[in-house]
This record gives structure tokens, C-alpha cells and sequence, in this order.
């Protein structure tokens, strides 16, 4: 996988999740990927993840992200994240005071 299109898969599955529910994901990769401290939920997360039982959209969505990441080399995959959390958690710049962000 080259690194647009592994940008483009992490993009396109955490897009649909909440914004929470993204900052956790995001976090939750940047742990797996050793950017950051691991916790012990961390840890629960990708057991549950690696048990191969059906998951809730959510937890696919962070078991299928890290597996795109991990097809890049180690710059691209920083460079993905990056891109990726910036893109996803930026406010919205049409958002107005008083009405829901689009």
C-alpha cells in the first residue's frame, strides 16, 4: 500500500466515527504505534480487537487503521497520523457559534 492510499484508508475509516470517538481512536493508534504511552485500556482494546470476534464499527474501524498503517514505512506512517489527526480534528471551518458543526 502506498502512502496515499494508506492515508486515504485510516481517513476513510475513523471519518465515520464520532468526534470522541475518533480522538480516542487516534489515540488509541498513536499508542499501538509507540508515539505515545500504552495504557493498560490500550492494551484491553487490542486484545478485544485481536480476539477475531465480531466487532462493534468502532473498534473495526481502530483494528483496520493500524493494520493500513502498518503496511507504511516508518516516515509514512508518522506522516499518515499526522495528517490524518489534523484533517479529522480540526474544527470545521464553516462552523458558526450557535449551530452544530458540520
Amino acid at each position: 500500500m502506498d502512502e496515499i492510499n494508506g492515508m486515504r484508508t485510516v481517513y476513510d475509516l475513523l471519518k465515520a466515527l464520532s468526534p470522541g470517538d475518533r480522538v480516542a481512536a487516534l489515540g488509541w493508534l498513536m499508542a499501538m504505534l509507540g508515539e505515545s504511552e500504552l495504557s493498560s485500556s490500550d492494551r484491553t482494546t487490542a486484545d478485544v480487537i485481536m480476539a477475531g470476534d465480531v466487532l462493534p464499527y468502532g473498534l473495526y474501524a481502530r483494528g483496520a487503521a493500524l493494520a493500513a498503517l502498518g503496511e507504511l514505512d516508518a516516515g509514512a506512517r508518522t506522516r499518515a497520523t499526522r495528517w490524518v489527526s489534523v484533517v479529522l480534528l480540526a474544527p470545521s471551518r464553516t462552523h458558526q457559534p450557535g449551530r452544530p458543526a458540520a
